[in-house]
């Protein structure tokens, strides 16, 4: 492994999309880095070494009492 990083392009519906980015903001994280997150983990697991550092990464909470629109909220 070199260590390096690359990117990749995703097809995501435009929605899921948007609600990507937002949950990237709020986590203080970018959207990349989210999303390679969340491929990582779901191809290799949560035991991956760039899953187990970007979770044990400080990360910005839940802002507010913001619902998103679910019902009962």
């Amino acid at each position: 492994m070199t260590g390096g990083k690359n990117e990749t392009k995703a097809l995501l519906p435009a929605n899921e999309a948007r609600e990507l980015v937002i949950k990237a903001a709020e986590q203080g994280v970018t959207t990349p880095e989210l999303l390679g997150y969340h491929i990582l983990r779901s191809a290799y697991g949560a035991l991956h070494p760039e899953v187990l550092a970007f979770e044990q990464r400080p990360k910005l909470g839940q802002v507010g009492t913001r619902s998103m629109g679910l019902p009962n909220e």
